[in-house]
């Protein structure tokens, strides 16, 4: 369930108001006075089997909703304070026909198809940079009707926009994660060093390269002031790229494991000014594949012309 638990969570969830309870006939969330229908998204077949060579699936996929990732690199060559990748998982590099395999397995799936693919995980080393881009043509050519998006950092020599997108990248999640310089530099110091200047520069290429929609990039909310975000959801907006908001949760393995979440005030209050922003520049708060929405602040084109309904059942829902 991705919501979370006291069991997963306890060090910042101890007895929450919201409850899943089944009445009998169908799923309900209940918060106080709000009650809202839910329905389970089943679990795919493929993730408690294992491949051709004899290891679980998820080793190299998992599906989200309609999407499944996969990680080439695990663990990471970056060490992030709230990425839980460094301190959870040893750095590997993984075998370029077994991702593949993983995709066409996950696209297969007869419970729960993907229906798009993302390739993320950690930054990989230098060395390994020529291997990444391995990845993206080979999973790109083997789907040739599937879009395929690239979540990656701008290291330099890693990422090139024209190159992607002739390899057949649909698109591009190019993650700020913070945008003000002290916080960058504190905790998330690689990053920080690639140069907020340089990071928006290739933001705006990538978003010209690629086109309306097709790029974005994710802020957290809650880790640094929040006019620090929304001046990064300004400066994403204006150079042509969906802002992604994404409340921060602490991660129990992570140095920031101690630091609370944000207020549902908080929240409500950045969704609506960033709303406003993206707007006025003509993009969207992403992203903007409904399903992919889990984890981000942001809601279905359906109930957009009801911010403030929505915004009044987040703030009841949170509270």
């Amino acid at each position: 369930m991705n919501a979370p638990l006291p069991e997963f969570n306890p060090n910042f969830v101890a007895d929450p108001p919201h409850r899943l309870d089944h009445d009998g006939a169908a799923f309900v969330v209940r918060s106080g006075a709000l009650e809202v229908a839910a329905v389970p998204i089943p679990v795919p077949s493929y993730h408690d089997q294992v491949n051709r060579w004899g290891e679980p699936y998820v080793s190299y996929a998992i599906t989200h909703s309609d999407r499944v990732r996969i990680s080439p690199i695990e663990g990471c060559a970056w060490a992030c304070q709230f990425c839980d990748l460094p301190y959870d998982f040893r750095y590997r590099r993984k075998e370029v026909e077994r991702l593949v395999d993983s995709v066409a397995r996950a696209l297969a799936d007869p419970v729960l198809p993907a229906h798009h693919v993302l390739i993320s995980g950690g930054t990989p080393r230098p060395e390994d940079y020529d291997y990444e881009r391995e990845v993206y043509a080979a999973v790109a050519s083997a789907f040739p009707g599937v879009d395929v998006d690239v979540m990656m950092s701008p290291a330099p020599g890693l990422l090139d926009p024209h190159e992607l997108l002739r390899m057949g990248i649909h698109g591009l999640s190019i993650n700020l994660e913070l945008f003000g310089e002290e916080r960058s530099r504190r905790l998330m110091n690689a990053k920080w060093k690639l140069g907020r200047p340089n990071v928006l520069a290739f933001i705006e290429q990538a978003a010209a390269v690629f086109g309306p929609g097709r790029v974005r990039s994710l802020l957290m909310v809650g880790l640094e002031p929040m006019e620090d975000t929304l001046a990064g959801v300004e400066a994403l907006a204006a150079r042509g790229c969906d802002p992604v908001l994404s409340p921060f949760r602490p991660d129990p393995s992570t140095p920031l494991r101690g630091h609370g979440p944000p207020t549902a005030e908080l929240l409500v209050e950045v969704y609506q000014r960033s709303a406003e922003v993206a707007a006025r520049h003509g993009v969207e708060l992403g992203p903007r594949c409904h399903p992919c929405q889990h984890n981000t602040l942001t809601f279905p084109h359906a109930v957009r012309p009801l911010e403030g309904l929505a915004a009044a059942a987040l703030h009841a829902a949170m509270a």
